[in-house]
């Protein structure tokens, strides 16, 4: 797990809310800093936050690491910049549409952004990246909740619940994409060699799952993805109704 807020905190500000300085004097620097920061989510997209290192990143750039020093003073302010990056890159969460459908926006809008970078799934959520575009979000979220009644630290927990909710389920949904090339073998050839095997040593043992198994209880809503993906993908949708009922409720109560 990546935890932020390791960096130097004065340096790490100063990037996420004023960018790199300009030199003034000496040739025309070749990079920016937004260019530093997509080739990182990059390369952190191909092997994951553990495996990004800045000498491996100043020669994806084509330049030096001492180079690259110049632009940010080490990896762990760069995992913030890259954090508050990937957030700047969607739109935020509107209240046109009434709570339930900014919140449902937020968690999808959330579970693409683990489904691109699944890095992100390894960034700790306990220390805040305190960048522009990380708490705009979280201020666009809180927002969707405005005028219902819902004291201060329900509004609070309500949006926490959905954002954890998607994380935990995002989880799911990126483990089953990854499986194929992490195993080397798809769900059928998985499902192919054990059926069988299981078939032999479940039979009439366990009543309940075979009921359940015999009335659709572990079909899925569409047969064109892999099974685990669509699996995870229709109980992410299914799990989110249970959360945004339970906030719907607690908005009603709140009006009672």
């Amino acid at each position: 797990m990546e935890y932020p807020g390791r960096g130097d905190a004065a340096r790490t500000m100063a990037l996420l809310w004023d960018g790199a300085p300009t030199p003034r004097r000496g040739p025309r620097q070749r990079l920016d800093l937004a260019r530093i920061v997509d080739a990182a989510i990059a390369e952190a997209d191909r092997s994951g936050p553990a495996a990004l290192s800045m000498r491996a990143l100043a020669h994806t750039l084509g330049i030096g690491p001492a180079s690259l020093y110049t632009y940010v003073p080490g990896k762990a302010e760069l995992l913030e910049l890259m954090v508050d990056r990937v957030a700047g890159g969607r739109p935020l969460p509107s209240a046109d549409a009434g709570w339930r459908a900014g919140l449902r926006d937020l968690a999808a809008s959330d579970l693409a952004a683990f489904r691109a970078h699944p890095w992100l799934l390894q960034v700790a959520t306990s220390r805040t990246v305190f960048g522009p575009s990380v708490l705009a979000r979280h201020d666009a979220a809180l927002a969707l909740l405005d005028g219902y009644g819902l004291a201060a630290i329900d509004i609070v927990g309500c949006v926490a619940a959905v954002e954890a909710y998607t994380r935990g389920a995002a989880s799911a949904v990126v483990e089953a994409e990854q499986a194929p090339a992490l195993t080397g073998s798809s769900d059928d050839e998985w499902w192919e060699e054990r059926a069988p095997l299981l078939g032999e040593r479940m039979a009439g043992r366990f009543p309940r799952l075979a009921a359940l198994e015999e009335a659709g209880a572990f079909a899925v809503s569409d047969s064109a993805l892999p099974y685990t993906l669509q699996r995870a993908l229709d109980r992410f949708a299914f799990g989110l109704d249970l959360v945004l009922d339970s906030v719907g409720a607690r908005i009603a109560a709140a009006r009672d």
